[in-house]
């Protein structure tokens, strides 16, 4: 079920009044909302295809019995049987993971299994938003078995009496619909001491408004539009277009992929906090930065901080001298390439960006930290941004093309006269400057702090938003399936 549907609006609107009916203020309120909103999770997940939601009631009931057991253990100090169910829990999802994400990659790669067997694994499907509930899973078993989540209630399964509403608890944080299927990952730290009864009165209707009608605009104005002319950077339509067109257009796309999976962070952000939660900004205006190592720090900043908190911090980060730490920037960034999808083309984005992370280190290890600090002269500024834009815009057509060879064609093209596709490129010019002007925005943001604080709240903000939801109702693209929802 996508956000930008009906069908969810409609959803929505009978969670959110079940949700805060008169009676979740009383005694049991906290068992009503949790109750609701796992319930309205469900429908969410399994309305396109039921099927899937046997995969994500077997995710979600493991990892929920190996969490309160670990809590259980950890309570009564047996650190062996909380090693146990940690290794249990870790297979448990890498398991699932690689039989429904991996197997048909691995079936198409080895050429001694029978034909059978070959095409039943690369029949098997993709369930949507796997990677995501999986990160959220193993995140959760590690925090715990850490003694990092902490929460009034640590004692929730301590007494078996009190097992079924610890399951309760662990199995609505894995399952929370507004990140269900495309994040952002939010730590269990950050979600579980949130769990509790919420009052209408407390909703910060503002943080809701200004996320959602940004969100929404990032996607259904943006996205969707240019989604309907970078389709030309694809068989057949690539071979008509000229170099400027590919160019213009890739730019496009650079400019879809980040409102798209941008926007559906906001729209998360905003969904959540209806419900009384709050999630963590997910981008941070990612194409104003001047290195790839900054680009990082600012895009899907939820992957960013879990590759590094569960992947390259135990790998030995950079504490293990400088060749360990380059293995480490490549080997994080090749996983993390794989995480977006099984085939060489993101094993190719991934590797290109451990390479560039790892460039940027080696040029800039002799920088003593009072030279970190220092501003840099704004022509290098200028330079640096000019160069990680660029390699970042050219890497997502890995994301873009079907494959290798469709990435050769388009390079192929570039060499060869072609005519203008004037209403392609003029449409991916109008719709990609949106991000561009949310960009701008965020520069302002940063640079002119005094300016910027005297907008917020002013009723000039009030008309852009209201602008905003204007070309919502009047100028939306045709609907389309979230980028990330593939992942």
């Amino acid at each position: 079920m996508l956000f930008n549907s009906w069908e969810f609006l409609i959803l929505l609107g009978i969670t959110f009044a079940a949700y805060y009916a008169p009676w979740s203020a009383g005694r049991h309120g906290k068992a009503w909302q949790v109750t609701i909103a796992l319930l309205a999770s469900v429908i969410f997940y399994g309305w396109e295809d039921p099927r899937l939601l046997g995969l994500l009631a077997v995710s979600c009931v493991g990892n929920s019995i190996a969490t309160a057991r670990i809590i259980l253990h950890k309570v009564n100090g047996d650190e062996v049987r909380v090693r146990r169910w940690v290794r249990l829990a870790v297979i448990l999802n890498l398991a699932l993971l690689g039989i429904f994400k991996y197997a048909p990659f691995l079936g198409g790669m080895l050429g001694g299994l029978p034909p059978s067997w070959v095409a039943m694994l690369k029949a098997i499907p993709l369930p949507i938003g796997i990677s995501f509930y999986t990160f959220h899973g193993i995140s959760m078993i590690v925090d715990v078995a850490r003694g990092e989540v902490t929460r009034e209630s640590d004692a929730m399964v301590s007494k078996e009496t009190r097992f079924a509403k610890g399951v309760r608890d662990i199995g609505f944080y894995l399952l929370f619909f507004p990140q269900l299927v495309a994040g952002p990952i939010v730590k269990a730290k950050q979600f579980w001491p949130q769990i509790a009864a919420k009052r209408l009165e407390d909703i910060q209707w503002e943080l809701v408004l200004r996320s959602l009608i940004a969100g929404f605009f990032l996607k259904m104005v943006a996205a969707d539009n240019l989604a309907e002319q970078t389709v030309t950077l694809t068989k057949p339509w690539i071979v008509s277009a000229g170099p400027l067109d590919l160019i213009l257009l890739l730019y496009g796309y650079s400019m879809q992929i980040f409102s798209d999976f941008a926007g559906y962070s906001l729209i998360a952000i905003g969904l959540a906090a209806m419900f009384g939660y709050r999630f963590p900004i997910n981008f941070d205006f990612p194409y104003l930065s001047t290195s790839i190592t900054e680009f990082w720090r600012r895009w899907h900043m939820s992957l960013s901080a879990w590759l590094r908190d569960y992947l390259y911090i135990p790998l030995g980060g950079n504490r293990k001298g400088e060749a360990r730490t380059y293995f480490n920037l490549f080997l994080v960034m090749f996983l993390g390439g794989l995480w977006h999808g099984a085939e060489w083309k993101f094993a190719l984005w991934g590797t290109l960006h451990g390479v560039l992370l790892g460039v940027e280190r080696f040029c800039f290890r002799k920088r003593t930290r009072d030279q970190a600090s220092l501003p840099r002269p704004a022509w290098r500024a200028v330079l640096g941004w000019f160069y990680t834009f660029h390699a970042v815009t050219l890497l997502w057509l890995t994301f873009l093309m079907p494959d290798l060879r469709q990435i050769g064609i388009f390079f192929q093209e570039l060499m060869i006269p072609g005519k203008l596709l004037g209403p392609a490129v003029f449409s991916s010019l109008v719709f990609g400057s949106i991000a561009v002007v949310y960009h701008a925005f965020g520069w302002w943001r940063e640079h002119r702090a005094d300016e910027f604080n005297r907008f917020r709240g002013s009723w000039r903000e009030s008309f852009a938003y209201g602008i905003m939801l204007f070309l919502i109702l009047t100028n939306s693209g045709a609907p389309q399936g979230f980028i990330y929802f593939q992942f």
